[in-house]
């Protein structure tokens, strides 16, 4: 049965519409269904979306309870789809779509070339902002009449990755890649360094006004009367042996773990390390009993404690780790647990038995897009990542459309119970904060720009 979209949704569609947009609304917002309506009112010929490997089943049967038209799925390496005869088909009515994901593009994108695309979808589009990989410049090489970009996180670390989505959209107005870096990136070099230190963005409001034309993104709080969502950082007291241990590895650069060696090269590998330790210190070495210091680690106490006192809680449990998961978390449930490669039709049955029992365990990397999850209204992070972008898209897994409980995300953060000193996971939460508060700038100036725009100061 077709949805009925929104008002709002419906202004977004013909919006997007035209020629090469960027629409980078929250997540949960339902770009899916506003892409499928805005090529329906326009599209004359073949209609290429590029979507991660685990959303492909999604937009199949979205466009298909859509009445979209024909719809063929790619499979690995571009396989199954009859590229010359997608090129002859032309202005066939019914449309007719085809759906494949990144790494399918990347190899298959020449046998691509020969169709004439009227419109080319990319979803999680972030996926394409490392101008070097060559998924984006396959995409690149791709000719469409329109592009429609479908992101709720179109940069993280600064402005830069924007360009080449930009380049994508506007290759003639956007040629220089460090033109655009040293207008918009606030960045320093090290003397004696061959690359740069990112600071942040700067003159991000002439950055909103030069984009604005192209670029649309609507808060939820803005357009739907969603329960709020919270977020909540839990210390957790690291005691016993793995405080000992985590103290040992802050102050030197080698460990042994029952005769595994762990040495901490440099920065980034002890940051892991200490990461790692505050969660599990089984992590630190292959080949160790999960309860290696003869204790259990105290963020999976906590977790037991709090199933034990939230039994009824429709929950979802993640870790960046997949050994973790797979050591700690797949015990809670067995048959809706997520990890990467995974074949889509498993992590089909994983999410039916999520929704009929509640309780779903997985990666971050695995759950954090294009999964529809608000069958949970609590989600407990074990530990963090760098990635705002990640972050902020795996709490928007349970704040969607038809969520009717307030929701509450809680990041286990580890510290020291005798020296009542944060350890490195309160570095990561403060680095996640700070770069949220930048891209949350350039949207309100987007925002300012729109109300300029209706209230005739300004004309786009």
């Amino acid at each position: 049965m077709a949805k009925v979209l929104y008002d709002w949704q419906l202004k977004d569609a013909k919006w997007l519409a035209a020629k090469n947009r960027l629409l980078a609304s929250d997540c949960g917002l339902g770009k899916t269904l506003i892409a499928i309506e805005a090529a329906k009112m326009v599209a004359q010929g073949p209609i290429l979306v590029i979507a991660p490997r685990l959303s492909k089943e999604w937009w199949e049967e979205t466009i298909c309870e859509q009445q979209g038209g024909y719809v063929g799925v790619a499979g690995q390496a571009g396989r199954g789809i009859p590229w010359d005869r997608v090129s002859q088909w032309g202005s066939r009515k019914p449309l007719v779509w085809v759906i494949i994901h990144p790494e399918g593009l990347r190899i298959a994108y020449k046998q691509m070339l020969i169709v004439p695309w009227d419109t080319i979808i990319v979803d999680e589009a972030h996926r394409f902002k490392n101008r070097k990989a060559k998924q984006t410049q396959a995409l690149w090489r791709l000719e469409s009449k329109r592009k429609m970009l479908l992101t709720a996180t179109p940069y993280g670390k600064s402005p830069a990755d924007l360009w080449a989505l930009l380049h994508y959209m506007y290759p003639k107005s956007y040629t220089s890649y460090w033109r655009f870096f040293e207008r918009y990136v606030d960045s320093k070099t090290i003397p004696g360094r061959s690359f740069k230190i990112i600071k942040g963005g700067k003159n991000l409001d002439s950055l909103a006004r030069e984009i604005a034309p192209f670029y649309r993104k609507r808060r939820k709080k803005d357009v739907l009367n969603l329960p709020p969502i919270t977020y909540t950082d839990m210390p957790v007291s690291l005691r016993g042996k793995q405080e000992k241990l985590y103290i040992r590895l802050v102050k030197e650069a080698y460990a042994e773990l029952v005769g595994k060696e762990v040495i901490l090269q440099n920065g980034l590998v002890k940051t892991l390390r200490l990461q790692q330790c505050a969660l599990d210190p089984s992590l630190l070495a292959e080949g160790v009993p999960k309860t290696v210091l003869g204790e259990v680690p105290a963020k999976v106490e906590w977790l037991e404690e709090w199933l034990e006192d939230h039994p009824n809680e429709p929950v979802i449990i993640t870790s960046r780790f997949r050994t973790f998961v797979e050591r700690w978390l797949i015990q809670l449930a067995p048959k809706s647990t997520i990890v990467g490669g995974m074949k889509t039709n498993a992590v089909q049955e994983a999410l039916a038995e999520f929704n009929r029992t509640g309780r779903l365990v997985g990666t971050l990397d695995a759950i954090k897009e294009s999964l529809n999850l608000q069958r949970a209204s609590t989600m407990i992070v074990m530990d963090g990542t760098w990635s705002s972008v990640a972050e902020y898209q795996l709490s928007q897994r349970i704040h969607r459309i038809s969520q009717t409980r307030p929701c509450h995300v809680i990041h286990l953060v580890a510290k020291l119970e005798h020296h009542r000193k944060w350890t490195v996971d309160k570095l990561i939460r403060r680095s996640v904060e700070r770069k949220f508060n930048e891209a949350e700038m350039m949207d309100e100036f987007i925002r300012e720009l729109e109300e300029q725009w209706k209230s005739s100061i300004l004309q786009p």
